[in-house]
């Protein structure tokens, strides 16, 4: 008789009950919310999602397309950036369902564009001291 281990909650099996957003220990709010997103990377690719849902750690995007997981994902709304780490993408009829582990975020982002612009129009530009370059003989 063999004695197989049950599953982790960190790591349930594909035959279990149990969703995987029922594990989270943070609460989900759902929404409907369309965003750019930006695929990070040497080409950036720039798409259209929409935010199902999230919490103070993650968020699920719905994408027309396949992201690698782990790839680098850039989501910007309503004068917020948000920067993570895609960690699954599953297909989901026509669309692809994306978790996002949040990495940083940037809110109010209009303003403190206005913040920068008016503190670089007000501070005096500084003439760069002179180097001297000297080549190698």
């Amino acid at each position: 008789m063999t004695e197989s281990n049950p599953p982790t909650k960190a790591s349930p099996r594909p035959d279990d009950k149990v969703s995987r957003m029922d594990l989270r220990s943070q609460l989900r709010l759902e929404a409907d919310t369309p965003v750019d997103v930006t695929l990070l990377g040497e080409c950036e690719t720039k798409l259209s999602g929409r935010i199902t849902n999230y919490s103070n750690y993650g968020l699920d995007l719905t994408l027309d397309q396949r992201v690698p997981i782990g790839a680098a994902i850039k989501v910007e709304w309503n004068h917020t950036l948000l920067l993570g780490e895609v960690v699954h993408c599953r297909q989901e009829g026509d669309g692809f369902t994306v978790g996002l582990e949040l990495e940083h975020a940037l809110y109010n982002t209009a303003e403190l564009a206005r913040l920068a612009k008016r503190l670089l129009d007000e501070s005096p530009q500084e003439e760069l001291p002179s180097v001297e370059v000297h080549k190698p003989r």
